[in-house]
């Protein structure tokens, strides 16, 4: 092969990689999480502990190694606390569920507990994901239906 043939086929293979790179960093910072489950472990002084359950959908063509996840619920703008997930995998075009507590500020649950009023909640946190050979974060937001805002406030 010729000098300069080499060189366009090297220039398209580049090219064609970053292309797919790219495309998946865009399918990435699309994840979608959202709550399945959130039942109240125990209630104290110092808040109410909840055993959470979050799914991340993983929309990309790759597997994705999420590492450690911060992420905040808040109730009408009130922040009811802070929590983290640890490392795990995303399969390709596929979902995983993880489990974790997080402790919720009692006194702003007690507001709603007593009220037909249903909060806005919002969940919303930042994943760290090692993607090829860089590592990307990615922060999320995900609003619950009332429903699913009603079912977590009674921790059902």
């Amino acid at each position: 092969m010729e000098k300069r043939t080499k060189i366009v086929v090297i220039s398209i293979i580049v090219a064609a990689v970053g292309i797919f790179g790219y495309i998946q960093y865009l399918s990435v910072s699309n994840l979608h999480v959202s709550i399945i489950q959130s039942k109240i472990v125990d209630k104290s002084d110092q808040g109410t502990l909840y055993s959470l359950q979050l799914q991340f959908n993983n929309p990309s063509l790759l597997v994705l190694n999420i590492g450690k996840t911060d992420f905040s619920v808040s109730a009408n703008g009130e922040d009811l606390g802070t929590g983290v997930l640890q490392p795990s995998l995303i399969p390709a075009m596929g979902k995983t569920v993880a489990q974790t507590p997080f402790l919720a500020d009692t006194t702003i649950l007690d507001k709603y507990n007593k009220s037909d009023n249903i909060p806005s909640l919002k969940l919303t946190g930042t994943s760290q994901y090692n993607v090829l050979f860089t590592t990307v974060s990615v922060p999320f937001t995900y609003y619950p239906t009332q429903d699913e805002a009603r079912a977590f406030i009674d921790g059902t």
